[in-house]
C-alpha cells in the first residue's frame, strides 16, 4: 500500500517517555488522514535498553494503520535515520524523536508547505516549544530570512524535518556518533542540502513540543561544536551562495518579539491544550520575554568574515599554515617570520599565516615577508566573536589547506584551539615552536610556570616536532617529557645580512637598554640598577628604548633616576644611534635566545647581560659581560653593577677583542646561508617532506 508520509521515529533509551510521543504521533496521523493523507510509522530501535524494548513490544498500536519495527545496533543517530528512511514506503519522510511531542496538525501543516515548494526543499515546524526541566519557545524562519551567513556560524534550525524520501536518500545523514570533533548530524544535513541547492522553508503554526531532560544528548555535547566540513564551506560554493544572499539580504539581526502573538493566539493555545492532555508537563510558556527567541538574533559576522577570506584566498591551497597570536615586534614573532621567509624560498611550499588574537592598534607590528598571505582574525572578527577563532581556523584549514603542515606557538589562541579541537590536528603534521619557560619570583626564589609544559604534555599526541632557538631548552624538555626525544631540533636564529655601523665619536661611555617594557624584561631591575649606579660620580647615562606589548608601562617609572633618559619606542636596534662608546644592557627574568641580543652582536656592541635561557650558548665570559642569574634581586642588582663597572674600566682594545670574538662565533652559528640549509634539513625530517 503506498503512503504519502512515513514518520521515521528513532528510539534508543527513552523508556516510558515514548508513550506520550506515540500518542502524539497517533493523533497527528489521524488528523492528516482527515485531509486525505495516508501515513505509516517506522520505528528504528537502535541498541534499545531493556525498558524501552519492553515498552515498544507491549504498546497498543491499534490507532496506527501501519507500523514497521526495525531493530539495529549501529549506535548512531545519523545511521539509524538512514536505515529508517530506506525502510520507509512513503513519498515524504518526517523525522521524529522518541521523547518529544508534536501538535495535532503537524503532519498536515508540514506536508502542505512542502507541496507548495519546488522539488528540492526541506520543511521545518515554525515553533519549538520546550518543556520539562526548562521551558522556552523558539521561532524558526525560512532560509531567505535567516541567510547564508548565519547558517555558516551556527545552526538556526532543528532536527525535525519533512522532505521527499528520494532526496533524503541522496543526501543521507552523516555518522557523528563517536567522532571526537564533529557532531550535529542535522546541522550537517542542512548545510549539505543548501550547498546542493535546497531551500529551507517553514510550516506556519506547526509546533514541536521539545522535551528538556538533564541527560539529553544536546546537554552532553557542550564541547563538540562543529558540524563536519562539507561542500557548503568550499570557497567556490560559499561564494556562490553568498553572492545570491547579497542580492536578497536576510532579515536584520534583531530580536523579533513574538511572545504576545504566540501566547494570545487561540489556535496555538488549542495546540498546547491538546498536547497537555497527552502529557501534563507541556504547559503554556509564561513570564519574561527571554523565554521567547528567534535565530534572527544570531550574528552574521562569522559567515561574512569567512566570505571575506574565501574572496581573498579561496582560489589558493597551502602546504604550511602558521598559527600565531599576532605580529607584534617581539623576538618570537621575528623568529617565526624569519622561518617562514626561509621556508618560502622553496617554490613547492605555499605558506599561510593565521593570527588569532587582537593586538591594540598602537602596538608596534613586525613586517610581513613579501608574498606571505596573512589572515588576521583579531582584526576581522568583532570582540564578541573572538571565542570562535578556533572554529574559523579549522574552517580555513579544512578548505584552504586540507593537507597542510601546521606550525604553532604557545599562546591563548593555541591553547583554545587545542582545548576545543585538538583532535582535528591528528591527520596534520604539527610543528611546535618552543622558546622558553616562564618564571616568577616568590619570596626570593624563582619558580617556573608549568603552563607551557602542561600544554606540551597534554597535546603530545598531536605535536610531531619541536623547534627551539637554543639547545638547552630542548634538553630540559626531553628530560621532563621523554617521548619528545628524537622529535626536537635546535635552530639558531638567522643573522641579518647587514647592520648599520656605529658612529665613531668621542663621548662618554653610555648604556643602551632596548626591549619590551613588560614584566618579563625586568624594567624594575633596570630602575634599581640605575639608582645603585647614580650614587657614583662616574655613573654612565642609561638610555631606555621600548614600549609595552603584554603589559602596561608608565613613562614616569624612571622619574627618580637622574641617570636614565626614556627615549620612547624603537623599531629594532638599527633605529637606535649607537656610538662606539656604548654598551648594550639587557635584563630579563627568563628567555630563550633573545633576538635583541643577536641584533646587538651584529652591531658589534659590547653586551652586558644576564645569562638566562639560551644566552650562554652564545655569550661567554670572554666575549661579553655576563651576569649570573639569581632570584635575589638585591644580589642581582649588585652583580649587574659589578659587570657595568668592568665595562667602564675595560680598555678600548680589550672591548674590541671581546666584540670580535663574539661576532665571529655568532657569524659561524647564525649565518643566513647556514640557517637556510638548516631549515631545509628540518623539512626533510617531516613525514611529508
Amino acid at each position: 500500500m503506498p503512503y504519502d508520509i512515513s514518520i521515521v521515529l528513532n528510539v534508543h533509551n527513552e523508556g516510558e517517555l515514548i508513550c506520550p510521543t506515540l500518542r502524539s504521533l497517533g493523533e497527528t496521523i489521524a488528523h492528516a488522514g482527515n485531509h486525505g493523507l495516508k501515513s505509516e510509522l517506522v520505528i528504528v530501535l537502535d541498541n534499545p535498553d531493556a525498558t524501552t524494548r519492553r515498552v515498544i513490544d507491549t504498546y497498543d498500536f491499534a490507532l496506527f494503520k501501519s507500523v514497521k519495527k526495525e531493530t539495529i545496533c549501529v549506535k548512531s543517530l545519523g545511521l539509524a535515520r538512514n536505515h529508517g528512511i530506506r525502510a520507509a514506503a512513503g513519498r515524504y519522510i518526517a523525522t521524529a524523536d522518541a521523547d518529544d511531542l508534536v501538535c495535532v496538525n503537524y503532519l498536515h501543516a508540514l506536508h502542505t508547505r512542502l507541496a507548495q515548494t519546488s522539488e528540492r526543499a526541506i520543511v521545518f515546524p515554525e515553533y519549538y516549544h520546550a518543556f520539562g526541566c526548562d521551558s522556552f519557545v523558539a521561532r524558526l524562519y525560512e532560509l531567505r530570512d535567516v541567510g547564508i551567513y548565519r547558517l555558516a556560524g551556527g545552526h538556526p534550525y532543528v532536527s525535525r524535518i519533512m522532505a521527499r524520501r528520494e532526496e533524503l536518500l541522496a543526501l543521507a545523514y552523516t555518522d557523528c556518533a563517536n567522532d571526537p570533533l564533529y557532531a550535529f548530524e542535522d546541522y550537517d544535513l542542512n548545510l549539505r542540502a543548501v550547498a546542493a541547492g535546497f531551500d529551507l522553508v517553514v510550516a506556519s503554526n506547526a509546533v514541536v513540543f521539545y522535551r528538556q531532560r538533564p541527560d539529553s544528548i544536546m546537554r552532553t555535547l557542550r564541547g563538540r561544536k562543529l558540524a563536519p566540513n562539507c561542500d557548503f564551506f568550499a570557497p567556490d560554493t560559499f561564494l556562490s551562495l553568498s553572492k545570491e544572499q547579497d542580492r536578497t539580504p536576510a532579515k536584520i539581526a534583531t530580536h523579533y518579539d513574538f511572545s504576545h502573538s504566540y501566547t494570545n493566539s487561540s489556535y496555538i493555545n488549542s495546540l498546547i491544550y491538546y498536547a497537555n492532555r497527552i502529557d501534563p508537563e507541556v504547559q503554556p510558556v509564561w513570564g519574561h520575554e527571554k523565554k521567547f527567541f528567534t535565530m534572527l538574533g544570531m550574528s552574521e559576522d562569522f559567515g561574512r568574515v569567512y566570505g571575506k577570506i574565501c574572496r581573498r584566498f579561496g582560489d589558493k591551497r597551502y602546504t604550511d599554515v602558521f598559527l600565531m597570536p599576532f605580529l607584534s615586534r617581539g623576538g618570537a614573532e621575528k623568529y617565526i617570520v624569519n622561518f617562514i621567509r626561509s621556508a618560502m624560498k622553496d617554490p613547492t611550499r605555499s605558506c599561510l599565516l593565521v593570527l588569532g588574537q587582537y593586538l591594540e592598534p598602537e602596538k608596534a607590528r613586525s613586517p610581513v615577508p613579501e608574498g606571505l598571505d596573512v589572515i588576521d582574525l583579531g582584526a576581522l572578527l568583532p570582540p564578541e566573536l573572538m571565542s570562535l577563532t578556533s572554529e574559523m581556523t579549522l574552517r580555513v584549514i579544512e578548505n584552504l589547506a586540507p593537507d597542510a603542515r601546521v606550525f604553532l606557538k604557545f599562546c591563548p589562541y593555541s591553547e583554545q584551539l587545542m582545548t576545543d579541537h585538538g583532535a582535528f590536528l591528528a591527520p596534520h603534521e604539527v610543528v611546535y615552536f618552543y622558546f622558553c619557560s616562564s618564571f616568577h619570583v616568590f619570596e626570593g626564589r624563582m619558580y617556573e610556570d608549568g603552563a607551557e609544559l602542561r600544554f606540551m604534555r597534554e597535546n603530545r599526541s598531536w605535536i610531531d616536532h619541536v623547534i627551539s632557538d637554543h639547545q638547552r631548552n630542548l634538553d630540559e624538555l626531553v628530560y621532563r617529557i621523554p617521548s619528545y626525544r628524537g622529535h626536537t631540533t635546535a635552530l639558531y636564529a638567522c643573522a641579518s645580512e647587514h647592520a648599520p655601523p656605529r658612529s665613531d665619536v668621542t663621548a662618554p661611555r653610555r648604556l643602551i637598554w632596548a626591549s619590551r617594557l613588560d614584566r618579563q624584561k625586568r624594567p624594575d631591575i633596570l630602575r634599581r640598577i640605575a639608582l645603585e649606579l647614580s650614587s657614583s660620580k662616574d655613573a654612565p647615562d642609561i638610555l631606555v628604548y621600548g614600549s609595552s606589548v603584554l603589559d602596561s608601562f608608565d613613562v614616569g617609572f624612571f622619574a627618580e633616576c637622574p641617570n636614565v633618559t626614556y627615549m620612547g619606542a624603537f623599531t629594532g636596534l638599527d633605529s637606535i644611534p649607537f656610538t662606539d662608546q656604548d654598551a648594550f644592557l639587557y635584563t630579563s627574568l627568563f628567555d630563550g635566545m633573545p633576538n635583541i641580543i643577536l641584533e646587538a652582536i651584529e652591531k658589534k656592541v659590547p653586551i652586558i647581560s644576564v645569562n638566562v635561557g639560551g644566552i650562554s650558548e652564545l655569550l661567554t665570559e670572554d666575549t661579553a659581560f655576563l651576569v649570573r642569574a639569581t632570584a635575589d634581586d638585591r644580589d642581582l642588582v649588585l652583580r649587574y653593577v659589578e659587570q657595568i663597572e668592568r665595562f667602564m674600566d675595560c680598555s678600548a682594545d680589550a672591548l674590541r677583542e671581546r666584540v670580535e670574538r663574539l661576532y665571529g662565533k655568532y657569524s659561524r652559528q647564525h649565518e643566513a646561508r647556514i640557517y637556510d640549509k638548516k631549515v631545509s634539513e628540518i623539512y626533510s625530517l617531516f613525514h611529508k617532506g
